[in-house]
């Protein structure tokens, strides 16, 4: 419109217009139906080209826009523009195996070997949202179905959690469109780990032989690598638990003896213990020496 004499009349699709007969653009009387767009709308012509701006943008603004310019002196000239509107889905929700929903951002803790059952709902969007699993940041699973209403869902199994799924981040995304990043919920994996090592330390002031002599005072160490949470430790000599040891953190030494312990009656006797975590029932290791 550079060749063009200044337009008289803007007008926006019967629900606004932008009038600059006898004016400067500066000046130009602007007009926006209360019942349409009120006060979140206003025809803006600088910087170039002119544009209708529209603020906090509604489902209901969907539709197909005309755009007439009256000229004064040349034919008037429409222009037409179809504006499609998305509605963002709302935020992921996880609910598990029983249908509780998973509020906490961890997921468990779970024992190695438990199988992962997860259902991510996603309500609303339009258009329909994709709803798809990730685990550590990798696309795992986004097969998802309609449920009743505006909901859709994804469910996943991750089967026989193994150590290494200690920790991994299970993400649910919910996206319809490019021009918004995705609704997501992040869930960190927390388990249940055995040992990997679990061993009992001879001293290192054993005797000619390797004979533990009379009347001197040994420690022998325990040692257990992997658990989590860590170990509990308890020693035994025969079917009795003893009592007074000296336990440190790593490793975890044995330091008993009294003139009971000293007595020939305990020549040849073993001592072992017993290695357990107090979070999970029936889950104790034992070595003896």
């Amino acid at each position: 419109m550079e060749d063009t004499p200044p337009p008289s009349t803007y007008h926006l699709p019967s629900n606004g217009r932008f009038d600059v007969r006898g004016k400067h653009l500066s000046e130009a009387r602007h007009w926006s139906a209360p019942e349409v767009f009120g006060p979140r709308a206003h025809f803006s012509t600088s910087p170039p080209p002119a544009s209708l701006v529209v603020r906090d943008v509604k489902r209901r603004d969907e539709g197909v826009y005309r755009c007439r310019v009256d000229f004064r002196n040349t034919q008037t000239t429409s222009f037409r523009y179809n504006l499609t509107v998305v509605v963002p889905p709302e935020k992921p929700v996880v609910v598990d195996r029983w249908g509780r929903v998973i509020n906490a951002t961890t997921l468990g803790p779970h024992e190695e070997g438990d199988d992962v059952l997860l259902t991510c709902r996603v309500l609303g969007g339009r258009p329909e949202p994709s709803v798809r699993w990730l685990v550590n940041g990798v696309l795992v699973d986004e097969e998802y179905e309609h449920n009743t209403g505006d909901v859709i869902e994804n469910r996943l199994l991750w089967p026989a959690i193994r150590r290494a799924d200690y920790a991994a981040v299970f993400t649910c995304q919910a996206a319809n469109s490019h021009l918004v990043p995705p609704k997501e919920v992040s869930l960190v994996l927390d388990m249940f780990l055995r040992p990997l090592t679990v061993e009992i330390k001879k001293p290192s002031e054993l005797g000619e032989g390797g004979v533990l002599t009379s009347e001197r005072r040994y420690e022998v160490a325990c040692e257990s690598a992997g658990s989590r949470p860590p170990a509990q430790i308890t020693w035994h000599k025969g079917k009795r638990q003893l009592k007074r040891i000296t336990a440190n953190e790593r490793p975890f030494i044995l330091s008993y003896m009294n003139d009971q312990e000293r007595s020939q009656a305990n020549i040849g006797q073993g001592v072992d213990f017993m290695l357990s975590r107090s979070s999970i029932p029936h889950n104790a290791y034992d070595d003896d020496k």
